[in-house]
């Protein structure tokens, strides 16, 4: 997504919005694994959730929308903030739907209803590691090279 999100875009806020959206793919799990919060989260629980992912959208709109505000550098429109910010939410989202396509699956309504969703039938998902995450990691990294190439020639 966040190179569908950065093809309009100059070409510092295009790496901007690929690599935000990035940031937003892994958030969750850092929220789970990695943060100070962990002691406190269960992985693939709330942070996994839909209210999670636009709680920390909207976060990060608003501490980017602070920063730009608040010093000279980054000069960022309010445009290309939405794009960052976009960026990070479809980042988070396509985390929740990878992760909606294993075994586990993930409580999206969380902390509302504790029912585990999976986007695939019981026969296609996969673990975490397997050979369809590899397959899912190896199409998006063709996409971002793709995206890559075709946007080179802009420069």
């Amino acid at each position: 997504m966040g190179v569908t999100i950065a093809a309009p875009l100059s070409p510092g806020i295009a790496f901007g919005a690929v690599w935000w959206g990035m940031v937003g793919g892994g958030f969750p799990d850092w929220l789970d694994l990695r943060s100070d919060y962990h002691r406190h989260l269960k992985h693939r629980g709330f942070s996994h959730s839909l209210l999670a992912a636009a709680l920390a959208t909207i976060g990060f709109w608003l501490v980017v929308r602070l920063v730009a505000q608040s010093f000279s550098w980054p000069e960022l429109s309010d445009g290309e903030i939405q794009a960052w910010s976009a960026a990070f939410g479809f980042g988070y989202l396509s985390h929740i739907l990878a992760d909606a396509c294993t075994h586990a699956g993930v409580r999206l309504w969380l902390p509302f209803s504790q029912r585990i969703w999976w986007l695939l039938p019981k026969v296609l998902r996969g673990k975490t590691s397997g050979s369809i995450d590899f397959f899912a990691r190896v199409l998006a990294l063709a996409v971002i090279v793709v995206g890559v190439v075709t946007y080179l020639p802009r420069m």
